[in-house]
């Protein structure tokens, strides 16, 4: 599935097979600032968006890859290669 997000005035698409490890590819393009991210497409994922303060970004992306504390991190160290993987299909839309 294609995805559509991006910081600011930028805009990305990412192609991956389920949106956590799309998530997971989206936050680590934008290490520096991954609270600034929107995403736009696909339509059912808009909510699942995290854009909002620093300190409140841990707890959101959490919230999002299952509930639990540290549940993101976990997802990172589990489904390693496959973020890998997906973050080589990101292209700059504008």
């Amino acid at each position: 599935m294609i995805y559509e997000y991006g910081a600011m005035s930028s805009k990305y698409s990412i192609e991956a097979d389920n949106k956590l490890t799309a998530y997971a590819a989206m936050v680590i393009h934008f290490s520096s600032n991954p609270q600034l991210v929107a995403i736009y497409s696909p339509e059912e994922c808009k909510n699942d968006s995290w854009l909002m303060r620093t300190d409140d970004l841990e707890n959101r992306l959490n919230e999002i890859f299952g509930g639990e504390k540290g549940a993101f991190q976990k997802y990172l160290a589990e489904h390693k290669e496959e973020i890998v993987k997906v973050c080589k299909t990101i292209k700059q839309l504008i």
